[in-house]
């Protein structure tokens, strides 16, 4: 391969990353495309980097290339990855709370024979952390409580007596889904943010008297991309190696069409977000599965007035999906400017698919 024509993938592959980082300025519903680039991210990354590397060997002033495109979106890499840990914040004497957030994927209820088990295990490690403020995505209730009750288990086990829940979907008049909040503090006032058209994703908010101060907990569970059987059984035959017998072009439509859809709709629900946060007079706390990594314009809109604890004090990389495709940082604990976090934490997780966070805010630092 000649040296002009590596010049040339380097400009393209520079040209991805800048594209990259424009999916967090510009909605979906104008330049979807771009959204793809986002997701992109992490790999364009690794191969800009590899061609500053490889360009110091050969020739040094090209690799200032890719060395100024990395440069451009450094603010973007620490959304991503961090370096160090988070400088501990020094909180004595300050009012603060622990916040879990959690798509607990309905507790293991599809697990038939070992659900109530995995439900039991998922809540006692809950136990441990002794947090204030629980927020579940995909949660699931069952209101006979000889089949699979949660409600009044959660609240007893976790000694968090104040709930907020919202079910989407009820079948057979006994199985509940929807989104949840439990607090050790009492829930003074609360609401939901109807996403239009949209039966499986939600936003309520819950207004929380903490020892005098009220703060807004907005809990959310951001539309999901719903790839079908067939989509994960084409992306693991490719990702494997194996032969297929679908068509693939048909089938790749297939997933950027739902990729497509699903990016739009979450910049429409983000902004309906936005736009009752605007309105709120108390201090915000916002955790939620926004199935969007941090290079994406959803990430981008809500940090935009808003701290992410994970910057604030995590570590590494962050990831907290565990499904097949793709594996990122898709659920954040957000929290007003004017509050500082520590702690930052990312669960394990063997029963869900996604892994749980906490992280502590201090509310009047």
């Amino acid at each position: 391969m000649g040296k002009t024509t590596i010049v040339v993938i380097n400009m393209l592959v520079v040209l991805a990353l800048l594209l990259a980082y424009l999916a967090t300025y510009i909605s979906p519903e104008k330049a979807s495309v771009l959204a793809f680039f986002g997701i992109g991210y992490g790999i364009l990354l690794v191969i800009n980097i590899g061609f500053v590397v490889f360009w110091l060997l050969i020739k040094k002033r090209w690799a200032l290339l890719s060395f100024l495109a990395i440069a451009i979106g450094f603010n973007h890499l620490a959304a991503y990855f961090q370096i160090f840990p988070g400088t501990a914040f020094d909180g004595d004497g300050i009012k603060s709370v622990k916040v879990f957030s959690h798509n607990v994927r309905l507790f293991g209820w599809y697990n038939w024979r070992t659900n109530k088990a995995d439900r039991d295990a998922m809540i006692s490690r809950m136990e441990l952390e002794n947090a204030d403020i629980y927020c579940f995505q995909e949660f699931f209730h069952n209101s006979d409580p000889e089949k699979f009750e949660t409600r009044e288990l959660l609240k007893k086990k976790l000694d968090a007596p104040y709930l907020h829940d919202l079910f989407t979907t009820t079948i057979r008049e006994k199985q509940h889904y929807g989104i949840a909040t439990l607090s050790k503090y009492p829930i003074v006032n609360q609401g939901r943010i109807n996403f239009d058209g949209e039966r499986s994703n939600i936003c309520i908010y819950s207004d929380i008297n903490i020892l005098g101060d009220t703060v807004r907990v907005y809990n959310a569970h951001v539309a999901s991309i719903r790839f079908t059987n067939d989509n994960y059984k084409f992306l693991d035959e490719l990702q494997n190696d194996t032969s297929t017998t679908r068509p693939e072009y048909k089938e790749g439509v297939n997933i950027i069409y739902r990729l497509n859809n699903a990016y739009r709709k979450r910049s429409l629900q983000v902004h309906l977000i936005l736009d009752h946060m605007a309105q709120c007079p108390y201090p915000i706390i916002f955790c939620g599965d926004l199935n969007d990594t941090p290079v994406s314009y959803s990430y981008g809109q809500l940090s935009r007035n808003m701290k992410d604890s994970f910057r604030e004090s995590g570590w590494g990389i962050g990831n907290t999906y565990l499904g097949r495709f793709p594996s990122f940082r898709i659920d954040y604990i957000f929290h007003d400017e004017g509050m500082e976090s520590a702690e930052y934490k990312t669960h394990q997780e063997d029963i869900s698919d996604h892994q749980a966070i906490s992280t502590r805010i201090y509310l009047n630092p």
